[in-house]
């Protein structure tokens, strides 16, 4: 049977009761229509699920009581980082939530040369706000209780400052030589924990930023003989990359 997960930030504690907020009261009782002594399972980002018992059926206020808690272990033994650069609204929301779905741990935004979006100081407090929602809501769809972090958007040039010196960093691009088998080849005899993967928006990247990237010690791959959506190609490599190097 399918029970409900649902993110609150406070603390938990197991043996104790719980009012849930208002919206998610809301959604328990109105929306998924959850009915007095239904389970359903807490998390707070600690790693650890909180089973526990819906005791009313107040849309406002939902009380449970908090039964047992249980440490999850399902994050992938590699980090990846998805470094996607700024799309429409849609495309980036569905990047975002299909990569975390998949596992990815850490989300940088980044404007390029040819994103086609408008990043107003206020309006990118707004769309970061939502895209952290966005990557709640991945979470409760797919189990995992750590949440991944969705940094603030940032342009090209000041990417460095937020890259992993250890990981390994690669850059989709139709033109490159190299496919993510041949590299996987040339890194089979070493361990693999940490993955930075870059992601151009709609139009692509520009020379120049191709080179900064190439800079900062991006490997150009070159993914199959189809060119991919921005929206697509993340969740793609993704998948791979944990096929090669984590727990697929």
């Amino acid at each position: 049977m399918h029970t409900t997960r649902l993110y609150c930030a406070e603390e938990l504690n197991c043996g104790e009761e719980f009012l849930l907020s208002a919206e998610a009261s809301n959604h328990l009782i109105r929306v998924l229509r959850t009915k007095v002594n239904a389970p359903v399972t807490l998390f707070n980002g600690n790693g650890f699920d909180y089973q526990c018992t819906i005791l009313d059926n107040n849309s406002r206020k939902t009380r449970l009581s908090i039964d047992t808690i249980i440490e999850i272990k399902n994050e992938s033994n590699l980090h990846i980082t998805l470094i996607q650069g700024l799309s429409r609204n849609d495309r980036i929301e569905t990047s975002i939530q299909k990569s975390i779905e998949l596992g990815a741990n850490r989300i940088i935004p980044v404007i390029c040369q040819r994103s086609n979006t408008k990043t107003a100081k206020e309006k990118a407090a707004k769309k970061l706000t939502h895209w952290k929602k966005i990557a709640i809501s991945a979470c409760e769809q797919s189990g995992r209780c750590s949440i991944p972090e969705v940094t603030d958007i940032v342009p090209l040039n000041h990417l460095s400052q937020l890259l992993d010196d250890d990981a390994l960093n690669i850059t989709l691009n139709p033109q490159a030589t190299t496919s993510l088998s041949e590299l996987a080849s040339n890194y089979a005899k070493k361990k693999i924990m940490s993955i930075q993967v870059f992601i151009g928006p709609e139009g692509g990247l520009s020379d120049e930023e191709i080179t900064s990237l190439q800079e900062d010690n991006f490997t150009d791959i070159y993914f199959g003989p189809r060119i991919l959506r921005t929206e697509t190609a993340g969740p793609a490599v993704i998948s791979a990359l944990q096929l090669l190097w984590g727990d697929f």
